[in-house]
């Protein structure tokens, strides 16, 4: 089994919640969380795993001999920190590999590690903090390969956005009650749609957002892309020939916004740009993966879910149609 060399490894930390009320100085929200108040309960508790699990990681490389560089998951120059390093290793859940991912511009591939499986779900996280060193062998001894996962280039009126999107797009208008106006083109067909708005998931994504809005969960290392109309709002006898579907690699779909108020969101709240009336955006797949150490079949179960559920309601259509 050939090894991966590792000499340098960029580590990229998120911060929790409790540093981010004492870097505020709120000392009303501390004694809260000292007192483990409803609603920021586990606080204490989440801070704790994650500490534990920054130092498991931080021995586990420097007794491998690996070079550490520890970084803030928030700080600006993450392109420059990470650019040098043989491997990335996030500590956090799933927004701190999303964040690492946005500047990972090259092939350095990334290991999440689920900092506090008390709060975090960690779908990108390979690992927990007693799995690391176990985890970080299997990658030195070439046991462990890292999969590509398919990013998505976004181009806002002829200007590509900077984030390689790894989770999913959002299309919506600015307030939550408001309705979304747009056109989808996908190829040959396209339409007006007014609905609570639209996401477009990668792969990666697809057990998210999109699931949960009833979308086509796609295998994680596939090379389309999926996008669900969310609400869609309908006339009677109304139906959306685009309310949901996949896009090959090498295709584009495109939306044109006809909202006054309306919003891009990227991989999530933190990200988002204005998506005025008139406004086109264009949405491929993108030619650079992240290549990242995840489980190749950690979508399976989310496939055999749905699956499920289509047969057994097909199985009640069909009965009820016996009943008449």
């Amino acid at each position: 089994m050939a090894q991966t060399p590792i000499r340098r490894a960029c580590v990229v930390v998120k911060e929790t919640y409790l540093e981010l009320v004492q870097a505020q100085g709120d000392q009303r929200q501390l004694r809260e969380i000292e007192l483990r108040k409803p609603g920021v309960e586990s606080v204490l508790e989440s801070h704790k795993q994650h500490c534990f699990a920054l130092d498991a990681v931080v021995n586990a490389l420097s007794d491998a001999g690996i070079e550490i560089d520890v970084v803030k998951r928030s700080k600006d120059y993450l392109v420059e920190r990470m650019a040098p390093a043989d491997l990335i290793v996030t500590v956090g859940g799933d927004g701190t590999v999303l964040r690492a991912s946005h500047y990972i511009l090259g092939s350095t591939p990334v290991v999440g590690v689920n900092s506090a499986p008390i709060t975090s779900f960690g779908h990108y996280c390979i690992c927990d903090a007693q799995g690391f060193a176990d985890t970080l062998a299997a990658i030195r001894e070439g046991y462990l390969k890292p999969s590509p996962l398919l990013r998505l280039r976004a181009v806002l009126n002829g200007e590509p956005l900077p984030e390689l999107v790894l989770n999913e797009i959002l299309i919506t208008h600015q307030h939550p009650a408001g309705t979304s106006r747009y056109q989808v083109t996908r190829g040959a067909l396209s339409e007006q749609q007014r609905s609570s708005g639209m996401i477009i998931a990668t792969p990666a994504g697809s057990t998210g957002f999109l699931r949960s809005e009833g979308g086509t969960i796609l295998p994680i290392d596939d090379r389309r892309f999926a996008f669900q109309e969310r609400a869609p709002f309908l006339r009677l006898d109304e139906e959306h020939r685009l309310q949901s579907g996949l896009v090959e690699q090498g295709d584009v779909l495109t939306i044109v916004s006809q909202m006054q108020g309306g919003k891009l969101y990227i991989d999530g709240e933190h990200i988002q740009y204005d998506f005025s009336r008139g406004a086109v955006l264009t949405i491929e797949a993108c030619s650079t993966p992240l290549i990242a150490y995840v489980d190749p079949d950690c979508h399976q179960p989310f496939i055999d879910e749905a699956r499920r559920k289509t047969s057994l309601w097909r199985e009640v259509k069909k009965r009820l149609v016996s009943l008449f």
